[in-house]
């Protein structure tokens, strides 16, 4: 009889054990998935899938930004404040460059020297600050013929530039 109860102690002792043990490893499983190692990792499936996500969104984009430049037409030239069409061709670009630097270095660098290129943005030279954007225009297109980012057709421009919306283009 004593057996059976020192038995059922000891039966009794190794249950809650077992219980406490179960317990403290419910709590230890708990504490690993709040951990910031297990958040990252789902953090990162995360990003990957709206990456992947922006990404055939972006591809969809580009294609109709594509159909809607073949649509369309226009002469187009990036400048530092952004895209604009430009009623100016390849000549009248020329026929510019060559009157600019036809001119006096006292004609060019003064205050207000500015100009449109056909848009609705300007490029100024400024003797105060000694800065003469349009002597690196001119130059560039005596060079090139063109400006650096000029673009006959819209569809040309969206070839460079497939990720923006020809709808968004300045006028």
């Amino acid at each position: 009889m004593e057996k059976m109860k020192q038995n059922k102690i000891w039966i009794t002792i190794v249950v809650i054990g077992i219980i406490v043990i179960a317990i403290l490893l419910a709590m230890l499983h708990q504490q690993k998935q709040n951990s910031p190692e297990a958040q990252s990792s789902s953090y990162v499936s995360s990003a990957k899938a709206s990456s992947a996500s922006t990404s055939v969104q972006d591809k969809s984009n580009e294609k109709t930004y594509a159909k809607k430049a073949a649509q369309m037409d226009g002469h187009i030239i990036v400048m530092d404040d952004g895209y604009y069409f430009t009623s100016w061709s390849e000549k009248d670009f020329q026929n510019w460059a060559n009157n600019y630097l036809s001119m006096s270095e006292d004609s060019r660098h003064k205050d207000g020297v500015q100009e449109s290129f056909g848009t609705s943005s300007s490029i100024e030279n400024s003797r105060s600050t000694l800065s003469y954007p349009l002597d690196s225009w001119a130059q560039d297109i005596k060079d090139k013929g063109t400006p650096s980012d000029y673009f006959a057709t819209v569809k040309q421009f969206n070839k460079q530039y497939p990720g923006v919306n020809p709808d968004d283009i300045k006028k």
